[in-house]
């Protein structure tokens, strides 16, 4: 099933491929599995065994590519509240309840066009369910991690020596604005970038101290701007 369109419903092929690997799971509507996923998964030297209720959606409001994951058990709550975590942003969840399992800019690399939804579920929901339960046991995520949202996008391309096209870029731009509360915030460096503003994650902190690498990516993606020859200042608002 090509992903590059927004999916309303998984195949039944689908379906029953995910089904016969986590039987704990059920189809509750044409575009919906749920229920119980039981993770054994390892990373490094640690391996964690441990259960989700999880809810996979083919819709997803943050990507025309992925399925959406939700974890419906309130472990992302109860590990927000157990380590003192802001919210649960902290644990990549979005304030829809939508896991947000990568960053946009990998999305084809993870998960290419015409990937089954089992590819989904065992190369990304599973280590993502993993880094859940790492974080709950050991208080931080298993491996370097990006920021969320939009920190996240810039950290990316930090030291990225990989060319855009204008349509990567107008991509960028589009991940962007969909983060409506911080848009303005990103405009703003864009078209006059400083990093003595005030971060995006609200520490109060200069940009280019609390998230250094972020500030890179940005000052990067402003060369790509530039060697594309785009006018930050004709971004629309």
């Amino acid at each position: 099933m090509d992903r590059s369109v927004e999916a309303k419903e998984f195949s039944d092929s689908e379906v029953a491929e995910v089904l016969a690997q986590f039987p704990g799971l059920r189809q509750t509507g044409a575009g919906v599995l749920e229920g119980v996923l039981n993770l054994h998964h390892q990373h490094g030297a640690v391996v964690l065994q441990d259960q989700f209720s999880i809810r996979l959606t083919a819709h997803n409001p943050h990507s025309r590519r992925l399925p959406a994951l939700l974890e419906i058990g309130g472990r992302t709550s109860a590990i927000v509240l157990k380590h003192g975590l802001r919210d649960v942003r902290a644990l990549h969840q979005n304030l829809d309840g939508t896991a947000c399992v990568c960053v946009k800019q990998e999305e084809a690399e993870w998960f290419p066009p015409d990937a089954r939804l089992l590819t989904y579920v065992k190369q990304l929901a599973v280590p993502y369910l993993y880094g859940l339960s790492y974080c709950d046991q050991y208080g931080r995520w298993p491996w370097p991690e990006y920021g969320h949202g939009g920190l996240g996008l810039f950290e990316f391309y930090a030291g990225n020596e990989r060319r855009l096209s204008k349509e990567q870029f107008d991509e960028v731009i589009s991940s962007l604005r969909d983060e409506t509360a911080h848009w303005r915030d990103y405009y703003k460096q864009l078209r006059k970038p400083s990093s003595k503003r005030a971060c995006f994650c609200g520490s109060g902190k200069p940009f280019g101290k609390c998230h250094t690498r972020a500030w890179h990516g940005l000052r990067c993606l402003l060369a790509e701007m530039e060697r594309l020859g785009l006018d930050p200042t004709a971004l629309p608002k």
